[in-house]
């Protein structure tokens, strides 16, 4: 027999297609309308159809007398199983069907891209660094028409929805904050901003300090019109190594900055400094970080420009990754309690990040609620300024703070030592 001359990849689409055909033109035998639903009752077992308004109402079989379905387990169950199929053999019915599964399978892919595949495949990175709420508008027409011709399709696209909000968007809801109440006595307020240089802020910096009631204050591209500033603040302790600055309510008895050579090797530019706090009731180990942006090769690509774009890219994650896990290696010198804060250019989604930082608590993923988007980019938003603490703090409240004129919004936390904490 003769050999087919068609490529692997259109065999396969011609397969797919004729398998969707195959699907979307079966006969619907329960329907997804609920007076098509179909159960047993509990006494001999009758077959019972539910009428139009019987379906959430109690029933009773007609032969036996016995309850059918008094839990309504079993038809909820039957009609979301007749979601499988379209509700008619119209064009209009598996059209619409057809757009709700795939939008699911959208939003299934991109989580497993953001969350497997991110820094690893350029195509992957772009989305985590790129505005996924895009993702969200097949809702509003799916939807729409969905109200119209086939309601109960509102269940997968709204599940749909969920899986870009959380998964993918890292919508945050702060359950664990609910029943956690300030403590002014113990409670420290940490704030992190990357203030690009300081020439564009719209606050100064005691407003900043009195406005958030901040206990430290750790600045990223601090600039010298910040360090100018510092001769201002009285009964604060002050420190700018580099472009990191810190203002503290507590004492800085030391500080030490990692070597530069470690980041340099590898083409990078982080820099990490560690303060020690002499706070009570125990010292405080304080880490500021600005870490290696993916930014050169994220423009490239977002221009056109892939054949540069995408070894730019893959090379600054290679830079990113030497930089997250020696940064994190740093950090193992110091005592709890530890807090690193910074400008981490790594969303929480990012595996580079989850796997350097890992055993260490996000303070936003733990008690923010939203999105606690940072970095602002014409529509891009992320979250890529974080408060870390170790276990021997529980974080009270977390946020994202407002607009203070820089690419950057502050990220800020309120933290409280542990019971016993203060005796390590």
């Amino acid at each position: 027999m003769p050999r087919s001359t068609q490529s692997p990849g259109r065999q396969a689409a011609i397969q797919f297609a004729a398998l969707l055909r195959r699907l979307t033109s079966r006969p619907v035998r329960l329907g997804i309308r609920p007076d098509s639903i179909v159960v047993r009752c509990s006494g001999k077992g009758h077959r019972v159809r539910l009428a139009p308004g019987r379906f959430w109402r109690s029933a009773k079989c007609r032969a036996c007398g016995a309850k059918v379905d008094p839990t309504r387990m079993r038809r909820l169950g039957r009609w979301l199983w007749a979601l499988r199929l379209p509700a008619s053999a119209r064009n209009r019915d598996r059209g619409l069907w057809l757009g709700t599964t795939g939008y699911l399978a959208l939003a299934v892919f991109s989580a497993a891209l953001l969350w497997l595949l991110a820094d690893r495949w350029w195509a992957a990175t772009t989305l985590l660094f790129g505005p996924r709420w895009v993702l969200l508008l097949p809702a509003v027409s799916l939807a729409v028409l969905a109200l119209r011709w086939d309601r109960p399709l509102l269940v997968p696209i709204a599940v749909t929805v969920l899986i870009v909000l959380g998964p993918v968007m890292g919508l945050q809801t702060g359950w664990r904050t609910w029943l956690t109440h300030p403590d002014d006595a113990r409670d420290v307020r940490i704030v992190s901003l990357n203030a690009e240089g300081g020439r564009p802020l719209t606050m100064a910096l005691t407003d900043m300090l009195l406005r958030w009631h901040a206990d430290v204050l750790a600045i990223q591209e601090c600039g010298p019109r910040i360090v100018e500033a510092f001769q201002f603040l009285e009964e604060w302790h002050t420190d700018a190594t580099g472009s990191l600055c810190l203002v503290s309510r507590y004492p800085i008895s030391r500080v030490d900055t990692m070597p530069r050579e470690a980041f340099a090797a590898a083409g990078g530019s982080a820099v990490v400094v560690t303060y020690r706090l002499e706070a009570e009731p125990v010292p405080i180990h304080f880490t500021n970080i600005h870490l290696e942006t993916p930014r050169a090769g994220l423009e490239k690509i977002r221009a056109g420009d892939l054949a540069e774009g995408i070894p730019a890219l893959e090379g600054k994650s290679t830079i990113r990754e030497i930089e997250q896990s020696r940064a994190a290696r740093w950090t193992e010198q110091f005592p709890h309690p530890q807090i690193v804060v910074g400008d981490f250019n790594s969303p929480p989604e990012s595996p580079i990040y989850r796997h350097a930082w890992d055993g260490w608590t996000n303070a936003f993923s733990v008690a923010g609620r939203g999105f606690g988007y940072t970095r602002m980019n014409g529509w891009i938003r992320a979250r890529i300024d974080h408060i870390l603490v170790d276990d021997t703090w529980k974080v009270v409240r977390a946020w994202a703070g407002p607009d203070v004129g820089s690419d950057h919004k502050p990220m800020l936390a309120v933290i409280r030592l542990r019971r016993g904490s203060e005796l390590k």
